[in-house]
């Protein structure tokens, strides 16, 4: 298929449509598609200021991200087939550069060397259904420094460093994966541990200290499903701010990169 470009306003079109075009590197491109947590099958990312951004809004979970990219003409691309790609990308030589080429409602072309993928265009995007209400959400509580989060106080406050969660990931693997995960935060011990199992059974608890610890007397508590490994693997390196209040949202907020991650409390509010 030949596409006739031309410039209207420094933006590619075809036929009328807006292209979207962006070149970026092979690892930097998978560390974005790997970074969604779990049930993400699909994704809309926006590229933008020399950027690739992406938002999902899980049951489980909201995750905003953003990756440096050579954007030649901005817009959306749509991945209808998230897995494909990864194995696409995960096939290329190391080194590699990748091209994604989508005008506006048709199929993305995915082009590396003399490879070229092409990946159906879907106006319906599972991960992105619920992202409008989510990015208010949070636009919301960015305006507020975090005091609220849907008009609910996030009484707890801290920082942590990401390295201190690396056990978090040997939980599914020593307690099992259906064992749900319960946090408590402390200000009295200043942690904030998180523990897979139940009393009475194989029961495991990583506790991480908290920098700037802030929050009421009484330890504010959470509860999560077997998924959270998966979700907390996803916040890159690097120091996070932490919020939370008593059987609600989890918030990871990274302080050095555009990275926002919220885990929803399955029994709270």
């Amino acid at each position: 298929m030949r596409y006739k470009l031309s410039y209207t306003r420094g933006r590619a079109k075809n036929g009328g449509r807006r292209i979207a075009r962006v070149n970026i590197g092979k690892e930097a491109l998978l560390v974005l598609l790997n970074g969604f947590g779990p049930g993400v099958g699909d994704l809309r990312l926006e590229a933008r200021d020399m950027s690739l951004t992406g938002t999902v809004a899980m049951k489980t979970h909201m995750l905003h991200t953003s990756v440096s990219a050579d954007v030649e003409d901005p817009g959306a691309i749509v991945i209808s087939d998230l897995g494909k790609l990864l194995t696409f990308t995960k096939a290329l030589p190391k080194e590699s550069m990748v091209s994604l080429y989508q005008p506006s409602e048709t199929p993305l072309r995915v082009l590396s060397g003399n490879v070229d993928l092409t990946l159906p265009y879907s106006d319906y995007v599972h991960s992105n259904v619920r992202t409008s209400k989510a990015l208010a959400l949070k636009e919301d509580s960015e305006r507020d420094n975090w005091k609220h989060w849907g008009g609910k106080p996030l009484t707890c406050y801290g920082k942590l460093h990401t390295s201190d969660l690396m056990q978090v990931q040997t939980l599914e693997k020593i307690v099992g994966k259906n064992h749900s995960i319960k946090t408590r935060f402390s200000v009295k011990d200043k942690t904030w541990n998180i523990t897979a199992g139940e009393k009475g059974t194989a029961n495991m608890t990583v506790s991480v200290e908290i920098e700037d610890c802030a929050g009421p007397p009484r330890s504010c508590k959470s509860s999560f499903g077997g998924w959270f490994p998966s979700v907390v693997d996803c916040v890159p390196p690097g120091v996070v701010e932490l919020y939370t209040s008593h059987k609600f949202v989890l918030i990871l907020r990274h302080t050095e990169k555009e990275h926002l991650l919220v885990i929803l409390d399955q029994r709270g509010d």
